[in-house]
């Protein structure tokens, strides 16, 4: 009898630790962020600052105030060598303004002469027109970044800008973190962002999370909504700040407010979960639902979460598996996870063993532990329509046991302990359910228990 209830406790456990439901982890910040690159300006034109108009010669035109000048005078200071007399004609030819017909070489030619002339907006858009081939031959990209680069140590903001995107492209962030850090300290929220990735990620600087959450408490107070997103993850992680649901809550409602779909999901996970907030299953719904309409993958998955469990709205499976269609074809190795249960079970949907293999195999090239693991047993073992492959297998469990994910663990572990596909060792299921227990897995816990006696 003892036996038997040992057996039942285990089939409880493994399924546990099969399914993926809505709560089981915080669904989000695990992989690396994309790199958000600010734009630079598409052509030369620099805009002052109110303390620079004063330096600034404006061609006249009708209807202009009585201190504004003709182009015949623009021309004639030109000639004599006026920096931003040369730098105004370049602009009027380089946009045919002012009556002027548009002519980019001649636009070039002045904004060169203006260039040496120590005028910071000159060497910027000599820099543009290298690069664009505007009234010269674009020949000699490794020139065009030199100008950018004297238009950037003059001060020019759109011109370091642009030698970060460049030093990003040529493969240098070392050089793009010191013009995006110029930038973010001089109270630019894009290039705060940037700055606040870099650090997190030790991208082209050292690994510093302190100060990257400083950065994306400057973004985010803002107003920058990726900004927004990226510090609550900061704080539901205890990633260079002290762990805070509250915090976490807090920004995250305001960047779904502004309709970012990730903070929408991630809002109702904090509903879902009490995180930060007291549980409510509908409003935890309304938020899915707001993501999922967003088109965001995610929010797909949980909202179909919602349909599958009943939180928030009817238990509805085949509504269920509709979302997480959706969710899988957008990418969500999640939804691809569901997709295999799914099928394998009929759930939603007619029973499809081939199915429930393609989702399955999908979910784990997309780097989900648990799946990498299911699927490395299903090709240990083989069944109908998929032959055994053993070399195949092993090395889906090797990268599901890399993963340290505990409910893959657990898989790897059992695979080990009862010699399912693999030689049977009960000291490395051992060690595996050890691994998972400490990462505080109360299903590896339990498991262990009940395979060894004690606890570890």
């Amino acid at each position: 009898m003892r036996s038997l209830c040992r057996f039942l406790l285990f089939l409880v456990l493994l399924a546990l630790s099969a399914d993926l439901p809505a709560s089981w982890w915080w669904p989000f910040g695990k992989s690396t962020p994309k790199q958000v690159l600010p734009e630079p300006p598409s052509h030369g034109k620099y805009i002052p600052t109110d303390g620079d108009r004063s330096k600034k010669l404006y061609p006249k035109k009708e209807g202009d105030e009585k201190d504004a000048i003709s182009v015949e005078r623009v021309k004639e200071l030109a000639e004599r060598g006026n920096a931003n007399a040369q730098l105004t004609l370049g602009k009027i030819y380089f946009d045919g303004a002012a009556g002027e017909k548009q002519d980019f070489t001649k636009a070039y030619r002045w904004f060169v002469k203006a260039a040496k002339n120590g005028n910071p907006e000159a060497m910027y858009n000599v820099a543009i027109c290298l690069d664009g081939g505007f009234g010269v031959k674009k020949s000699d990209p490794e020139l065009a970044f030199q100008w950018y680069q004297y238009a950037a140590g003059h001060g020019v903001p759109e011109a370091k800008a642009k030698c970060a995107v460049l030093a990003e492209q040529r493969g240098n962030p070392e050089l793009a973190f010191q013009y995006y850090r110029q930038l973010a300290d001089a109270g630019d929220h894009s290039c705060q962002y940037q700055v606040a990735l870099q650090l997190l990620n030790g991208y082209g600087v050292e690994v510093d999370t302190a100060l990257a959450a400083e950065y994306l408490l400057q973004a985010s107070l803002g107003g920058h909504v990726r900004a927004q997103v990226r510090l609550a993850d900061c704080y539901q992680q205890g990633v260079g700040v002290e762990r805070n649901f509250r915090e976490l809550f807090r920004w995250l409602t305001l960047a779904a407010h502004d309709g970012d779909p990730e903070a929408q999901a991630k809002l109702g996970t904090c509903y879902l979960q009490g995180m930060g907030t007291a549980p409510n299953p509908d409003l935890a719904f309304h938020w899915f639902k707001i993501s999922a309409e967003a088109k965001y993958a995610t929010g797909e998955y949980l909202l179909g979460n919602c349909y599958r469990e009943g939180t928030g709205v009817p238990p509805n499976p085949r509504t269920a598996f509709e979302h997480y269609l959706l969710a899988a074809e957008g990418g969500e190795p999640l939804a691809q996870y569901a997709l295999y249960q799914a099928f394998a079970q009929g759930e939603g949907t007619r029973a499809d063993s081939a199915r429930a293999r393609e989702w399955l195999a999908k979910a784990a090239e997309n780097g989900l532990p648990l799946a990498q693991a299911k699927w490395g047993i299903l090709l240990l073992q083989g069944e109908e329509g998929l032959p055994r492959d053993t070399a195949k297998g092993e090395e889906w469990l090797q990268k599901a046991q890399a993963s340290q994910d505990p409910a893959a663990l657990i898989q790897v572990a059992l695979c080990y302990i009862n010699g399912e596909g693999l030689p049977k060792d009960r000291e490395k299921g051992r060690l595996l359910l050890q691994a998972a227990s400490i990462e505080g897995d109360k299903d590896a816990a339990e498991i262990y228990k009940l395979y060894f006696g004690k606890e570890f």
